[in-house]
């Protein structure tokens, strides 16, 4: 699939600069932005599953202190 983008003149100097194939250069560059994207919410996932367990222990805690009238 073929997709049309616009950039900034002033970009697409930059990115000439760098590489004479601005596609390969705008596709590398979006593929590491989503690898980086979903790393990071993996890491965050993980982080979340690893707190729940003591979370939901203070949770629990908690819970065992409160008065139902």
């Amino acid at each position: 699939m073929t997709v049309q983008i616009a950039l900034p003149d002033d970009l697409a100097r930059q990115i000439d600069q760098v590489t004479p194939d601005r596609s390969a250069f705008v596709t590398e560059a979006v593929k590491r932005m989503l690898r980086e994207s979903t790393e990071s919410a993996h890491d965050e996932i993980q982080r979340i599953n690893e707190l729940s367990e003591e979370l939901n222990r203070e949770a629990e805690d908690v819970l065992e202190y409160q008065v139902i009238s």
